[in-house]
């Protein structure tokens, strides 16, 4: 019986050790190679930028996207905004039309004719620009500003095939969720700016990301991976290009305001970044992002939710044969560090249960995230 004892509190020890260590060395890995400055050159004459912005059903967030658009610092006779119509069925469009004007530069409606789908709407329209860089943000989130002036000075370095922004939740509630998100960014962000310094990010942040344009018209995105971000993020850098993060592009995201909205959220991104990942594994090996940063990756959102997992459910048995061990339980109520507890733990389980969330996702999610703000918040 003992030894059963000792068997079973080695095992979960173990489990335990793996997750320190892995997120460990990889916190200190990125952490370290984060405070390495980028050297880039000042681009003298800025590039010609289109900014995309798929609609699907954005009728209650589309005229607040388009304010906040003609809002942004860049030349006007080198900006170009193209809003895609995804057959929404809504009064999307009939908002957009009416909340467009000629002031300043040229932004356009256009109807989705590559076939419904974001996926299949963007690989229409990349064949359409003429623009040296491609900028796509989704129709909820808001810019700020300097947000396109930050993300094109990456591009001075001919290495760089992409950039992506920092990602700053909003919202018009307070709410556990969103305390426990803001914990998880802060690290968030200090992984992929890390990796950016290493080679090119693991993961791309959708509310803004951008591409050269010739790079986005040798690629498709697959309209089955259900993380277009993601999908062109992998096939930019296959093609030998780092994508790189860039945290003075802020980009300010809605947060679903319930507890089940933001769960189906977590399940369809987790869903579609797994996919990605396993249809890329020919890159393992190659470069820095072969062997550094994208193992890294796999063993973040592959391995670690199973080893999350067991360490969860045996967690109950280690406390009946150790009642000692429920004194662990006060972490969660430590000041941040609780929130950054229950955020990892949580996350990591849900990676486990996405599956049950069909691949194409939920629209109750999205419906969830949109809602108006009272003000678009800049800092």
């Amino acid at each position: 019986m003992l030894f059963d004892i000792i068997d079973s509190i080695f095992i979960w020890y173990i489990l335990i050790l793996f997750e320190i260590i892995l997120f460990t060395s990889y916190t200190l890995v990125t952490y370290i190679y984060s405070k390495k400055e980028r050297n880039l050159a000042k681009i003298e004459d800025l590039p010609t930028v289109t900014l995309i912005i798929p609609m699907y059903n954005e009728e209650k967030v589309i005229k607040e996207k388009i304010e906040n658009t003609y809002q942004l610092d860049y030349p006007d006779d080198k900006l170009e905004v193209i809003i895609i119509d995804d057959y929404s069925t809504d009064n999307s469009e009939k908002i957009a039309l009416d909340n467009v004007n000629n002031n300043g530069f040229k932004v356009s409606v256009v109807k989705n004719e590559g076939g419904k789908g974001k996926a299949r709407g963007l690989n229409w329209i990349f064949t359409k620009v003429s623009s040296e860089i491609t900028v796509i943000t989704d129709a909820d989130a808001i810019l700020k500003e300097d947000s396109l002036l930050q993300v094109v000075k990456n591009y001075s370095n001919t290495e760089i095939g992409g950039v992506t922004g920092k990602i700053v939740i909003i919202s018009d509630k307070t709410r556990i969720s969103k305390s426990q998100e803001d914990s998880y960014r802060h690290y968030f962000d200090l992984w992929r700016q890390g990796e950016s310094n290493i080679a090119s990010v693991s993961v791309c942040n959708g509310p803004l990301m951008s591409f050269r344009t010739k790079l986005l018209k040798k690629i498709k995105i697959d309209p089955n991976a259900y993380a277009d971000d993601s999908d062109m993020l992998y096939k930019i850098i296959g093609l030998g290009y780092n994508v790189v993060y860039e945290k003075t592009a802020v980009v300010y995201e809605r947060v679903p305001l319930t507890l089940k909205g933001r769960t189906i959220q977590k399940m369809k991104r987790i869903n579609g970044l797994r996919k990605v990942y396993i249809n890329n594994l020919k890159l393992l090996g190659k470069g820095k992002f072969g062997t550094i940063v994208y193992p890294y990756a796999l063993l973040t959102h592959l391995i670690s939710p199973i080893v999350v997992l067991l360490i969860t459910i045996m967690y109950p048995l280690i406390i009946i044969k150790q009642p000692l061990y429920l004194g662990l339980l006060i972490i969660l109520v430590v000041p941040k560090i609780g929130n950054l507890a229950l955020s990892f733990v949580t996350t990591q389980l849900i990676m486990n249960f996405s599956f049950i969330i069909p691949t194409s996702g939920s629209w109750e999610a999205v419906e969830d995230a949109r809602y108006e703000l009272n003000s678009a918040k800049n800092k």
